[in-house]
């Protein structure tokens, strides 16, 4: 039988293996920004004496239709809108209270139509634009109120967006969009799409307002609530502005006829709000409680899965993953999940086929590739190996981590040459990495390249003064 070389090995794999889908170009925040924020109005809502009671925002949906969130319009006699440096009387419509959804008619408005988009093509650390009316005008960047918001560079408040004053109006009625950028931090879910908390601070003000995507698309309407302590910013998903969903359960009610239509939502945040502190033993105990009342409840099978996995108790995670997926097939997060549970099993086999079943039905998520590739390295399928990390980087060209372990799987087929590029990669993007310049220096020593392996001693000696001194003592001592 012929041999086949390493190289040859991969392009045959790559050549059979799943495809990916094209990638479309993405806007800046600023761009979405300019084109989406007048969209955005300011609701006021009147009480009996016409004097200011509440006071929000809403996006026009086109013609004279603006939906907002049942947040701003609870309690309040009538509405007006403010929108283009106009003010228009507001008539409600019938609410969707179960959702958090409320609708204005607004006669002789006429805004023009607005793309929307899916929470079902969404995934977490997918980079969203919140755009909203404060109640007072703020200058300057706005930081987030926790660790996970300093962690991202991308949340912030844009400082360039205060916009122009709108004439005609008191001072105190002048509300400019304000544009905060963020990430998807989580996702449930719920009526038929997927209810979502992100990362990006939202000012008072900000419920009702619109969270786009990066081609400008519609995504959702922003409910900040305040949960557990902290103020946390969750999304209602644009596809529940199509025909309303049925609910036949609501999480946290025995009994959906009797219950407070908005006690599911309540529940959801309650459980996104434990997952962000990392209470684990608390979320586990509300979703095994929910599970209890309805078996068919996916997102709470799916939070028994994540609590068991922070706990390690990894074998009832495998349970609970397979218990959402029973119920919800498409449930692409579980699938990814579930491969997560298997590997920390060491169950490799069942895991890549748990990680082949999430990247079918979301074949862009770069972590599954990223993940799969891992546990193809474990079973020592190399090429496949490769093949996969190859996808993670191709969606995510600075995943360090992939063009590590990248040079570590072409190193174990002695592909030296293609383990520095890896390697050099990996580098750039991390300079501290001082097991990634050891092994491109054992490369370079293994390539004879003698200028090279004195620069790398070098970069070690100011890294690890362990690791330098034994690269110094086995490949640069005679």
């Amino acid at each position: 039988m012929t041999a086949i070389s390493p190289l040859a090995l991969v392009a045959l794999v790559s050549a059979s293996f799943l495809p990916l889908l094209p990638h479309v170009s993405a806007k800046t925040p600023e761009q979405v920004f300019t084109e989406e924020r007048g969209r955005i109005v300011s609701v006021d809502m009147l009480n009996a004496q016409g004097e200011l009671a509440a006071q929000g925002s809403g996006v026009a949906l086109g013609a004279d239709q603006v939906i907002t969130t049942c947040d701003v319009t609870r309690q309040a006699e009538s509405a007006r809108v403010r929108w283009s440096g106009r003010v228009f009387k507001a008539t409600a419509a019938p609410p969707q209270t179960h959702l958090n959804l409320c609708r204005l008619h607004v006669a002789g408005m006429h805004a023009p139509s607005l793309a929307l988009g899916s929470a079902e093509k969404l995934r977490v650390g997918q980079p969203v634009n919140a755009i909203g009316l404060p109640h007072a005008r703020l200058g300057g960047k706005l930081k987030g109120n926790s660790s996970e918001e300093r962690r991202n560079g991308r949340d912030r408040i844009c400082p360039m967006c205060d916009g122009s004053k709108v004439p005609g109006l008191q001072e105190e009625h002048r509300r400019d969009p304000i544009l905060a950028e963020g990430a998807v931090a989580a996702m449930r879910p719920y009526a038929g799409s997927r209810y979502m908390r992100i990362s990006a601070p939202l000012l008072l003000g900000f419920s009702g307002g619109g969270l786009f995507d990066e081609q400008g698309r519609l995504i959702g309407i922003l409910s900040p609530q305040r949960v557990e302590g902290e103020s946390l910013a969750f999304v209602l998903p644009s596809d529940w502005l199509g025909s309303p969903p049925e609910m036949t359960h609501i999480p946290g009610s025995m009994d959906p006829k009797s219950a407070d239509p908005r006690q599911g939502l309540a529940w959801l945040n309650q459980t996104l709000a434990l997952e962000k502190k990392g209470d684990w033993r608390r979320l586990l105990k509300l979703s095994q409680q929910e599970t209890r009342r309805d078996p068919s409840n996916a997102a709470a099978w799916f939070n028994v899965g994540i609590a068991s996995c922070n706990l390690k108790q990894y074998s009832q995670a495998v349970n609970a993953y397979r218990e959402a997926i029973r119920h919800h097939a498409g449930y692409a997060d579980a699938w990814h999940k579930l491969g997560a549970a298997y590997a920390n099993l060491k169950d490799y086999e069942n895991a890549s086929q748990a990680y082949e079943d999430a990247l079918r039905m979301d074949p862009d998520n770069g972590e599954a590739w990223y993940d799969l590739g891992n546990t193809y390295h474990n079973l020592k399928k190399y090429a496949h190996t490769i093949h996969a990390y190859r996808h993670a980087l191709r969606i995510d060209p600075e995943n360090f981590r992939a063009w590590y372990k990248l040079g570590v799987t072409y190193d174990e087929l002695k592909l030296h040459g293609e383990a520095v590029e890896a390697y050099r990669k990996t580098v750039v993007l991390q300079p501290e990495n001082a097991d990634a310049w050891y092994n491109l220096g054992v490369d370079y020593a293994i390539l004879d390249e003698r200028d090279r392996i004195r620069e790398i001693y070098q970069t070690l000696r100011k890294l690890d003064p362990s690791k330098a001194e034994r690269y110094f003592n086995t490949y640069i001592l005679p």
